[in-house]
């Protein structure tokens, strides 16, 4: 009786270390994301007057500056849109202050130049001795990641190789004006482009008209480009989706 006694205490023992042994090793599966200035990647960029001050709003951080320069970075909690205007509301906090960024879709003069923003921004910062409320206007803009020159790999599921055709289709978008230019197999392109955040939709596309007497894909490259809706960087890889569906796949070149 007596070993059966010891028996089960020493399995008692054994279940009890291993417990603990358990919890010491767990791992955070959601580590907190840590600002970096050098690698950060704004997607909109907005700026007031009255007084001066500008802001930067990437995937996970806003960065705010002040008159006098001061950088202040929060991460993003959350972001919501209207469901009847293009009204987008962005909230972020950091360990002092909360801000409320609301950007809308309208015509917009910083008041000091000539020049237009599509968008009015309005910044409201909680937490100060005397809360703050400014407005200015504002510009989504091409992301870093996504400038230069990328060449088409894949579309609609098939393989694209480099030498199939005298000129394989491309895109390129050059800074952070919301413009590209490529061409389509023979042509030259050039348009505009609409980008917020993953969303990207490709209007007013001029081509050449040049003379097509080698194999090309142009038409078929022309056709589906209008349809895009939406992409993803991967591996130094740009994917185009028109909806869930994925059409091109594009590689970077430069």
């Amino acid at each position: 009786m007596k070993k059966i006694q010891l028996l089960f205490f020493l399995v008692l023992i054994a279940c009890t270390v291993s417990c603990k042994s358990g919890k010491n090793q767990t791992v955070d599966n959601n580590p907190v994301k840590k600002f970096d200035e050098k690698t950060f990647d704004p997607y909109f960029k907005g700026l007031g007057t009255e007084p001066f001050w500008n802001i930067e709003v990437g995937t996970d951080f806003i960065v705010y500056k002040d008159i006098d320069n001061n950088l202040e970075v929060f991460p993003v909690n959350n972001i919501e849109k209207a469901q009847d205007a293009n009204i987008q509301l962005i909230t972020a906090e950091n360990n002092n202050h909360e801000i409320r960024l609301t950007l809308t879709q309208q015509e917009c003069s910083d008041g000091m130049s000539d020049n237009t923003f599509s968008f009015k921004t309005k910044v409201e910062i909680s937490g100060k001795d005397h809360p703050l409320t400014l407005n200015g206007c504002g510009n989504y803009i091409v992301p870093k990641k996504l400038q230069g020159k990328w060449e088409l790999s894949h579309f609609n599921g098939n393989e694209i190789p480099e030498n199939k055709y005298l000129k394989t289709p491309y895109l390129e978008f050059e800074d952070e004006e919301q413009r590209v230019t490529g061409n389509a197999s023979c042509n030259g392109i050039n348009g505009g482009i609409f980008i917020q955040n993953d969303i990207i939709r490709f209007s007013k596309l001029a081509v050449t008209r040049m003379m097509c007497v080698h194999e090309n894909m142009e038409q078929e490259f022309l056709a589906e480009l209008p349809k895009i809706t939406n992409y993803k960087i991967i591996n130094n890889e740009l994917q185009l989706f028109s909806g869930d569906v994925l059409k091109m796949k594009m590689k970077k070149k430069h």
